[in-house]
């Protein structure tokens, strides 16, 4: 099965679970819009693409509009 990344985005910041293939929940946090959280979430989905064999599903959540 595919492991699943959500984020509810806002500005500067979002919220994101990832759950892993059997469903479980493997991390819930804040991630932020810089480049160390981007290297951090990249690394994540490497390392699950590693151990599922597949891309992970990835769903968007966002309610505003987040540009200056």
């Amino acid at each position: 099965m595919q492991s699943v990344i959500a984020f509810d985005v806002s500005m500067g910041k979002s919220y994101m679970v990832i759950y892993n293939a059997a469903r479980s929940c493997i991390f819930e946090g804040e991630i932020l819009h810089n480049r160390p959280h981007f290297e951090q979430l990249n690394k994540r989905i490497i390392d699950l693409v590693q151990k599922d064999g597949q891309v992970p599903a990835i769903v968007f959540e966002a309610t505003g509009v987040y540009s200056h």
